[in-house]
């Protein structure tokens, strides 16, 4: 042990020496308290230490493994100064005052086990009672041991002191802070009791009669039934054809807002609003009344002090009371009201002929207006599609998906020409839009115009989206040749030099959902691309679905469609995906629908227009008895002759480098080819050409290339 502590530098040695020390001293505490607690088990040496403390030290005994304990402590602990003369000295005094207490206090304490205070404190006794009294010298010695353990223990008696004195000072604080906060909330709760007792007898009271809003009719001096919206242009191919835009008689008109309720009905369910409130606490008064075809409307104006969030959470309260089926409350900002939606015991019927002959329409200049229907006053809704630029709907059945389609192609038709607007119609459903077949404004870029018809197939849906890509790419290089931004610049710019116009294109897919579950890939990257350039060149998608899910209404079309439109949905969820807010699953069906406009951030609730079977079918019959050409195959062929020019040419230039792959492969694949070149289109491209040289070919019956390698390599060797 001595030989490793030498070995060690100063300051570890001394470290060493300072807990081999401590070590000794713990070890010798516990001994001297196992001899004092049990001796007989300690043998002869534990004995003697036993007999040696008791007549010495007596009781005082039991102090002395306390000491050694402390002193073993502070050995261990290195970062403690060590005062080993001092402390030894307070020590010693400890047990020294210990033994002249127990001395003093024996028959007090019954001691004689102990020997009392032993020598020490039998020799100091007649000294303390002689000079200073049996209790003076008891209560001195007590001080004394205080301030030697204070010592001893590195304890400060001044900060001790002022600790627990400032300790009583912050209790005596808090406790008048807590006396003074009481008398505080009990006067204020005495004066709530009186202001609430003001407010009884003073209650937020129905004064007037709500005002009733009625829509008045719009006088319209350009729309007159029976008179056709006449509006000539000339044709793509510079050749003028008469067309004569759908007469409004055509279409049926919608019913009478004044006869869904009277005013009496009106001002009763009101009053019925208004004391289903207050059963609940909520004093409000109707401010205004807005009565529609379907919805009425009953803005409301709560008392001070009342969250919107009460009325919110009444929503199945109030609508009982009113016996309806489903109500909507939303905030009134304008007026600072909150709008409560009811629906009416009886809906009127919405015409689209009504909406048509707004001045709203009438008056819009884009080709692309649509009549979406009319708000909870029965005013009518006209959007413009080109400034959505995209539409995204979502419904389930019955709710009035396909007739607001039909709303939304008739619309166009009675705004555009064939040779202004094309529509390409999918019906994966191939019932819906059967209606629409013999129309000249059809659109397909697969085939020519007078095959053009209604997409039925998701194969062929997709092999058009495709294609419309390609007409969009083609139409931004001729832009770009002409230096125009956007169709309308383009089409001026022909206005002025006398050269053919490019018309709209509107994609319409009545069910997505049933397009993805068969390609879905090749399906959204079409949409997405169209979506997110397709706008400048006159191309607009509007995709409709029963199922909005996350599955078919992707996170990529969704960024890519601004303006959306719900018709009831089964769940919240189904909202939330389609709108991104609540509120579909409440709509009453039958056309009830929230649009949101695009950069808005709350939806608009309207009310559908109405179209049935027959008023489409004789709108087209009345399109259609014009025989207006359809004119755009020279566009097509020219599109699909230089699309394929260019994939020819590409894949001559891919030749060689393909053949080579060929040579060092030794075999040859699509994936491959994609792996190398870095696109499935371009991969095919490249084996249609090798096919076509006979570089390869597949014998029937299997299906593996079998490729020719002494002609590759002729080839290559007149060709490097």
């Amino acid at each position: 042990m001595g030989n490793i502590l030498k070995s060690q530098t100063p300051k570890e040695y001394k470290k060493s020496k300072r807990l081999l020390v401590g070590a000794i001293y713990c070890l010798f505490s516990f001994f001297l308290l196992y001899c004092l607690i049990s001796k007989e088990n300690t043998g002869i040496v534990g004995q003697a230490f036993y007999a040696i403390m008791v007549a010495i030290f007596g009781a005082a005994s039991y102090v002395i493994p306390a000491v050694c304990l402390w002193f073993a402590i502070q050995h261990f602990k290195i970062s403690t100064e060590l005062r080993t003369r001092l402390d030894l000295i307070l020590s010693i005094l400890i047990i020294t005052l210990v033994s002249s207490f127990f001395s003093l206090t024996k028959d007090t304490f019954n001691l004689k086990l102990y020997n009392g205070g032993g020598w020490l404190g039998n020799a100091l006794e007649p000294f303390f009672i002689k000079f200073l009294g049996l209790y003076f010298s008891i209560v001195l010695i007590l001080l004394g041991l205080i301030f030697l353990m204070t010592r001893l223990f590195r304890l400060s008696i001044r900060s001790m002191v002022s600790y627990f004195w400032f300790s009583l000072i912050n209790d005596i604080k808090s406790w008048r802070e807590d006396r003074k906060f009481k008398k505080q909330e009990k006067a204020r709760i005495i004066q709530n009791s009186k202001s609430k007792e003001i407010k009884k007898q003073e209650p937020f009271i129905q004064i007037e009669k709500p005002k009733i809003i009625e829509q008045k009719p719009q006088q319209n001096s350009v729309a007159v039934k029976n008179i056709p919206f006449e509006k000539i242009q000339e044709k793509v191919d510079s050749t003028k054809f008469k067309y004569t835009l759908p007469t409004l008689n055509l279409l049926k008109d919608g019913g009478d807002l004044n006869t869904v309720l009277s005013d009496e009905q009106l001002q009763d369910r009101a009053d019925r609003l208004r004391q289903t409130l207050a059963d609940f606490n909520i004093d409000a008064v109707v401010k205004d009344i807005i009565p529609g075809p379907v919805i009425t409307r009953y803005d409301i104006i709560l008392a001070p002090g009342i969250k919107i969030q009460s009325v919110l959470n009444l929503t199945d309260n109030i609508s009982l009371a009113m016996k309806t089926s489903a109500i909507r409350i939303v905030p009134v900002p304008e007026k600072s009201a909150v709008g409560v939606e009811i629906p009416n015991p009886k809906a009127s019927l919405v015409g689209l002929q009504g909406i048509l002959e707004t001045q709203e329409f009438i008056t819009s200049k884009s080709l692309l207006s649509l009549a979406l229907g009319t708000t909870t006053d029965g005013k009518g809704y006209v959007s413009d599609l080109a400034k959505m630029p995209h539409l995204l709907i979502a419904g389930s059945t019955g709710s009035g998906k396909s007739v607001g389609i039909h709303s939304i192609i008739l619309s166009i038709l009675y705004k555009a020409r064939p040779d202004e607007v094309k529509f390409m119609l999918i019906d994966p459903k191939r019932v819906e839009m059967t209606v629409y077949k013999d129309l000249p404004h059809l659109y397909d870029p697969c085939c020519m115009a007078e095959d053009a018809g209604i997409i039925t197939q998701p194969k062929n849906a997709s092999a058009s989206l495709k294609r419309l890509v390609t007409i969009m790419e083609a139409r931004y290089e001729k832009y770009a040749q002409e230096m125009v931004r956007n169709i309308d610049d383009y089409n001026n710019k022909m206005t002025e030099t006398g050269g053919e116009k490019d018309y709209f294109i509107v994609v319409i897919i009545d069910e997505l959902a049933d397009l993805m579950l068969v390609a879905s890939k090749e399906i959204e990257d079409s949409i997405q691309r169209l979506a997110q350039m397709a706008r400048a060149v006159g191309i607009h998608l509007i995709l409709a679905t029963q199922r909005p899910s996350i599955n078919v209404i992707t996170g990529v079309i969704k960024a890519n469609f601004p303006a959306r439109l719900s018709f009831q949905t089964t769940s919240y969820i189904d909202s939330k995906v389609i709108l991104d807010t609540v509120g579909a699953e409440d709509l009453i069906g039958k056309g009830d629908m929230l649009f949101l406009p695009p950069s808005e951030a709350r939806p608009v609730r309207l009310q559908g227009a109405f179209v049935s079977t027959k008023e489409a079918e004789k709108v087209v019959n009345f399109i259609a008895d014009q025989e207006f050409p359809r004119i755009y195959e020279p566009l097509v062929v020219e599109v699909s002759a230089n699309a394929a020019a260019s994939a020819t040419d590409k894949a001559n230039k891919d030749l060689v480098p393909a053949l080579k792959l060929i040579m060092e492969r030794r075999r040859i694949s699509q994936d491959l080819l994609k792996a190398n070149f870095g696109s499935s289109a371009r991969a095919t491209n490249i084996l249609s050409v090798l096919e076509m040289k006979e570089f390869i070919s597949k014998p029937e019956g299997t299906n593996r290339w079998e490729i020719r390698f002494d002609m590759i390599e002729e080839y290559l060797s007149h060709n490097n």
